[in-house]
Parts: C-alpha cells; sequence; structure tokens
C-alpha cells in the first residue's frame, strides 16, 4: 500500500486574502508538499485511488491570465511597487468610458455652467482675440485649465465636452488606483481594496463629475496622488529622502492647491504629519523641520506664484478672494437677501453638509465610512497608518468650515432654501469614506462572521447600485444637473445657442459670456476667435461702443434684476444697447425666446 501525503490546494492560496502573504503558488505550479511520497508497502494503489490522486487539469492560459490578476489584488506592497494597480485602472476605464459615452451622447456633461465656462477658459488661452496666459483669469485655479487645453484643441472635442470627459477618464483612474494603494500600503488585504474600489468606481455622482470639465476630479486625483506619496513614505522599511517627500507627496500636493481652496488645508495639515511622523522615527528636530519643508516647499511655491499672478494682472494679490468675481462679491445679494441660513450656525452647517454628503456618496458609503472610523480610532488610534487616513478628512473639515463662515454656497433637499447648489463640493469626501469603508471590511475579515458580512457587503452594494442605476438624479449632483438643462430650456438660453449654431455665417458675435444665464460658448460650438467679450479686455468695450463695425450678430440676455448689477453678471451688451436709439436702426431681432434675444446687421 502506498498513501500520498495530500498536497496543499493552489486554490486555497489564491483565495488567501492578506496582503502579508508572501508565497503564492502559480497557476499550474507544483503545490509546496506535492513531492513528499512516503511508501509504506509496495502494494500498488487501486486505479480508483490513483484516479483520485490524479493532478487536475490545469487552467487555460486566458483563466491563468485571470487568476493571476487576481492573486494581484491582495498581493503585498514592494517598495515603490503595487500589484494590482494596473487591474484597478483599466477597471475604472472600462466603467468610465460607458459614463462618458452617455453623459456626452445626451450631453448632460454641459449641463453646469461652470463646466462650460471651464472649457471656455482652457481654449481662449490659443483661440480669441485676445490670447494668452491671462485668459485664465481670476478666482479658478489654473491647474485645471491648464491641464485640459490639449483635449480642446479640437473644436468638437471642446463643444461636445468630450474633450474633458477624457481627461476625467484619467482622473477616474488615478482616483481609484489612489484608493487602492492607500488600503494597500496601510496592509488591507483583497476584499478590503476591492470594496473601497468599487466604492468608487459605481457612484454615479463620480462618474458623472469626471465626465464634466468642472475641477473636482482634478482636485480629487491630486489630493489622492498625495495621501498615496504619504502613506508610502508613512509605511516605508527604507528611510525615504527629502527629496522622494517632495516629489512623490510635496508635487500632488501642489497640484491640488492649484486645482481648488481645499488644496491649501491639505498643505497645513500634510506638513503637520510629515513633522509628527519625522519626531516620532529620530525625535530630532533638524530631521523633523528637513521633512516638514521637503512636503511644503512646492506647494509654498505654487500659492506664492498664485498671489504674484493675482498682484501682476489685477493689481490686487487678494483678487481672488475680495475682486469683482470672488465668491464673497457674487454670494453678497444670496446673503443680504438671508439665503445662507447656515452662516453662523454650526447645527445647519452640519445639517446641510451632511445631507449632501448623503445624496452624493450613498447611505451604504457613509455609513461603512462612519463604522470604519470608528474602528479604525479604536484598533490604530493615531498610528502613523492611521494618520493618513484620518488626514483624508480634510476637505470635509475645510468644507464644513467654508459653509460656517459663509464663504460658500450649498443647498440641496433638506436645506434653507430648498434646492439643488452645489452639492458637488462634497466629492472629495467620497475617497475618503471609501478607505475607511476598505478599513471595515478589513477588520470584519479577521471575524467568524466574514464571509457572511462580506456577503452582505457585495448584496448592499449591488442594492445601492441597482438603485441608483433606476433613477440616476437620486444623485444630487445628477439632480443638479437636470434641473440645469430643464432652467436653460425654460429660459430660451438652449434654443438661442442652437439658433446661432445654426445660423452663423461668420461676422463676429458681440456677446457678454459673463452675464449669469449666458455661459453657453461651448453649446454655441464656434471659434472662440469670432467673439467680443469681457475676455477680450479693451476690444470688448470697443465693441460695445459701436457694435456695427464690429460684429454682425449680438447676443444678449435680457434678464434684470438689482441684483444682477450688484455683483457684476448683468449682459454688458445689453445695458449698452438698450440706452442707444441708434442700434435698432443698424440691426434686427432674428430670435427671440424667453430672456434671450440675437441680433443681425441689417446690411448684412
Amino acid at each position: 500500500m502506498v498513501s500520498l501525503t495530500k498536497p496543499e490546494s493552489p486554490a486555497e492560496e489564491w483565495l488567501d486574502d492578506s496582503p502579508r502573504s508572501g508565497l503564492v503558488t502559480a497557476p499550474g505550479a507544483t503545490p509546496p508538499g506535492a513531492d513528499r511520497v512516503t511508501a509504506t508497502a509496495p502494494a500498488a494503489a487501486s486505479p480508483a485511488r490513483v484516479a483520485a490522486t490524479a493532478p487536475a487539469k490545469p487552467p487555460s492560459r486566458f483563466g491563468e491570465w485571470m487568476l493571476a490578476r487576481w492573486v494581484s489584488l491582495g498581493a503585498p506592497v514592494a517598495g515603490r511597487r503595487v500589484p494590482g494597480t494596473m487591474v484597478v485602472a483599466f477597471a475604472a476605464l472600462a466603467i468610465g468610458i460607458v459614463a462618458v459615452i452617455i453623459t456626452t451622447s445626451s450631453g448632460l456633461n454641459i449641463a453646469y455652467a461652470d463646466s462650460q465656462s471651464h472649457l471656455t477658459i482652457s481654449r481662449r488661452i490659443f483661440d480669441s482675440k485676445a490670447p494668452g496666459f491671462t485668459q485664465l483669469g481670476t478666482v479658478w485655479l489654473p491647474v485645471p485649465s491648464l491641464i485640459l487645453v490639449p483635449f480642446v484643441t479640437n473644436l468638437w472635442l471642446w463643444s461636445s465636452g468630450l474633450g474633458a470627459g477624457l481627461l476625467g477618464l484619467i482622473c477616474l483612474m488615478g482616483t481609484a488606483t489612489g484608493v487602492y494603494r492607500i488600503a494597500a500600503r496601510i496592509g488591507l488585504g483583497r476584499a478590503a481594496r476591492i470594496v473601497g474600489v468599487l466604492l468608487i468606481i459605481l457612484n454615479p455622482s463620480i462618474l458623472y463629475m469626471y465626465t464634466t470639465a468642472l475641477t473636482e476630479p482634478v482636485l480629487i486625483v491630486c489630493m489622492m496622488g498625495c495621501f498615496a506619496g504619504l502613506a508610502h513614505w508613512v509605511t516605508s522599511k527604507r528611510n525615504l529622502q527629502a527629496g522622494e517627500v517632495m516629489v512623490f507627496c510635496g508635487l500632488p500636493a501642489a497640484g491640488a492647491t492649484l486645482s481648488r481652496y481645499e488644496g491649501w488645508v491639505l498643505v497645513f495639515a500634510g506638513t503637520l504629519l510629515v513633522a509628527w511622523v519625522a519626531w516620532r522615527r529620530k525625535k530630532a528636530w533638524r530631521y523633523c523641520v528637513k521633512m516638514g519643508l521637503a512636503f511644503a516647499a512646492l506647494p509654498g511655491v505654487a500659492i506664492a506664484w498664485w498671489l504674484v499672478y493675482n498682484f501682476t494682472v489685477y493689481g490686487n494679490p487678494l483678487e481672488f478672494a475680495n475682486g469683482q468675481y470672488s465668491a464673497s462679491n457674487l454670494q453678497k445679494a444670496t446673503a443680504d437677501a438671508g439665503l445662507l441660513a447656515y452662516t453662523h450656525n454650526a447645527g445647519l452647517t452640519l445639517w446641510t453638509y451632511d445631507w449632501s454628503v448623503l445624496e452624493t456618496a450613498g447611505l451604504l458609503t457613509v455609513v461603512m465610512g462612519i463604522l470604519g472610523a470608528i474602528v479604525l480610532a479604536y484598533k490604530r488610534g493615531l498610528s502613523n497608518e492611521a494618520l493618513v487616513v484620518w488626514i483624508m478628512g480634510v476637505a470635509y473639515a475645510f468644507s464644513l468650515l467654508s459653509l460656517f463662515l459663509g464663504q460658500t454656497h450649498m443647498n440641496n433637499d433638506h436645506s434653507l432654501p430648498q434646492n439643488w447648489w452645489n452639492s458637488r463640493y462634497t466629492l472629495a469626501v467620497i475617497p475618503w469614506l471609501a478607505t475607511l469603508a476598505a478599513v471595515l471590511v478589513d477588520a470584519l475579515r479577521k471575524t467568524r462572521v466574514w464571509m457572511p458580512a462580506l456577503a452582505l457587503v457585495g448584496l448592499a452594494l449591488l442594492v445601492q447600485t441597482a438603485w441608483w442605476g433606476a433613477d440616476p438624479s437620486r444623485s444630487s449632483v445628477i439632480a443638479e444637473a437636470n434641473g440645469y438643462v430643464q432652467l436653460k430650456a425654460a429660459s430660451g438660453a438652449t434654443a438661442a445657442a442652437a439658433y446661432l449654431r445654426d445660423n452663423y455665417d461668420g461676422g463676429d458675435v458681440l456677446m457678454d459670456e459673463s452675464a449669469a444665464g449666458s455661459a453657453l460658448l461651448p453649446e454655441i460650438g464656434i471659434p472662440l476667435v469670432d467673439y467680443y467679450n469681457r475676455s477680450t479686455g479693451d476690444l470688448f468695450y470697443q465693441a460695445i461702443a459701436d457694435p456695427a463695425t464690429h460684429a454682425k450678430w449680438v447676443f444678449v440676455s435680457t434678464a434684470d434684476a438689482p441684483e444682477l448689477s450688484q455683483t457684476g453678471v448683468a449682459d454688458l451688451v445689453y445695458d449698452a444697447i438698450k440706452k442707444d436709439p441708434s442700434f435698432t436702426t443698424m440691426y434686427r431681432v432674428v430670435f427671440e425666446q424667453g430672456s434671450y434675444r440675437i441680433y443681425e446687421r441689417i446690411d448684412s
């Protein structure tokens, strides 16, 4: 009789969820111990016994490839390399492409006026009567506009908004892989990593926003790059140099500071984290200061450059904060009307913002994130790895403070008043919640109820995805976008843009695209060099003074309210022509609907 020692099943190793397991049996290879045979008798084994112990048929080449990808998602990190990153990137790319096709084909990707404005800023840097770097303007930070430029050089990619969607795909891949790499570096297992990623790439708020030209995708991907770099530095067994911290942490932080102002508080929080961890490591002030400065150097230069730019172009280094187009000035009429009820009211601030978080992130993400925060606090406290996760909440803290101080304006269906406005300001919180949810899943892995709990999480994620899929407008950012589509249709903006697009035959256009409701240039779709508008500077005012010698077409918004003039968003062209009795002798009305009117020069 011959007895064979049963080898360890390769499948058992493929299913190993521990990132600390360095031993992975390759598909088709001989498992450890399979060659151990103990002869106890010369008798031959029965045919049935031989058949039962015969090796299984090796998987196909495609099966081997798929299993290798699956194994990589739970493999331990190795220096800068985090196995499974490309798997996550391509999964995000595939889902993102579907989102881009849906929103671009429906036109929903340019529903937000700010989305059309960002597309316009990027293109007018090279396509304008006054092209140049100063077309970046003020208030909106420059990085999103600058990196969008290559994607809008083609007129159709610009007018359809597809160029922004292509950039958004890159940002989506970066965001998803950022969450994955952070989870891997702090020691979370395969299931935890996958859940964190799925909460990002199956979220309709994220998917929609990443098809637009709005600035949140660029901010978030820069922040995730910074957090992933910090996670690497904190967990690295090798003592990373100051230059590495500057490049892998400080550089993406600098990108965040020049994307949205949430990035500015990231610099402060990140510097504190680096200094704290550096002190824990060596208890040396010199090392602590050196590493803190290494992190803060590039973001500090970026912020200083922005102040110098504003001073050079506008004569005021704080033009973005207190100038004509600043948030404080544009919100003045709203504040004077008493519509910022949450200002200096902590309870209403939390109520308003947290409802927007819930309606963008989803109930499952929020609940798992809260439970994950409790687990993280209990199990890891303020350990170095935990600090990386805690610092990801800086966007949440900054947004609450901004709302409380009246620097930002946000409404939802539970706020006072009830309407949709700026719910997208909560999007930077979602990766933090997804990472906390991953912490929760990893903690469950070590319990007896692991498999039932994981099945429940999977079912809940499936239900949430199906619930959103049945009505995407259950996401507050998509509901807001649909509201803008309806508003533009009712006001005549959509029809006016279509008329000029279909009938324009050259001759230039006089239009104040900075007027409220007139951010329509991509929707109109004609080259920006054919416009006289505020961005053309003195040429615009010369055209207003003598329109007939400058433009064949005049596009105006006839909306008139005191607050529009007070905040600088009244239509300057309409204000001028309604005071000029000779204008109607030179132009005739060719389109009028709602608040919009288009004139064509008579002699043409």
